[in-house]
């Protein structure tokens, strides 16, 4: 599933569907973000774990890789990553790029997490917070963040 509403200027890449009870918070969160600054979210199928963890990793990275668009900035969502100093970090880090014109690509693992090698591909690995948390529940952080840090670049008061 893919979408999308005005022009992209962000671009998640999610394994997996959101469901409840999630659901209805990304979806307002990523229409927010959608009518504010153009967003394109890309789901794409998860692999069944029973057949292993690696392969399923591996073969939901080859779906995510066919998603990514020439000259995107990719950031891999992984624990180990760097984390931003904060909402006002993480706002002026997200302006810079759009400004300078890149696409901000996050992507979201499936409930194994990212293939290494596409980790390795991105140009950098970002984190949410030192505590694992399920991938249903990264993507509304990750939304509700992004909407947050639209709403610091705007003066709108709801990041207050």
């Amino acid at each position: 599933m893919t979408r999308t509403g005005r022009a992209t200027r962000l671009h998640v890449i999610a394994v997996g569907r959101v469901r409840p009870p999630f659901a209805d918070a990304v979806a307002d969160y990523e229409a927010r973000v959608d009518r504010r600054l153009g967003l394109r979210v890309d789901e794409v199928a998860a692999e069944p774990l029973q057949r292993g963890e690696a392969r399923a990793r591996a073969q939901e990275a080859e779906r995510m890789r066919a998603r990514l668009t020439r000259g995107a900035h990719v950031v891999a969502l992984d624990p180990t990553g760097k984390q931003p100093a904060g909402s006002e970090a993480f706002a002026r880090w997200l302006g810079a790029h759009v400004d300078a014109g890149r696409v901000p690509t996050f992507l979201i693992g499936g409930a194994s997490g990212l293939d290494e090698s596409l980790v390795g591909e991105c140009a950098e690995r970002m984190g949410l917070g030192p505590l694992t948390m399920p991938h249903q529940l990264a993507r509304l952080v990750l939304t509700e963040q992004l909407y947050r840090a639209v709403t610091i670049l705007d003066g709108h008061p709801y990041a207050h």
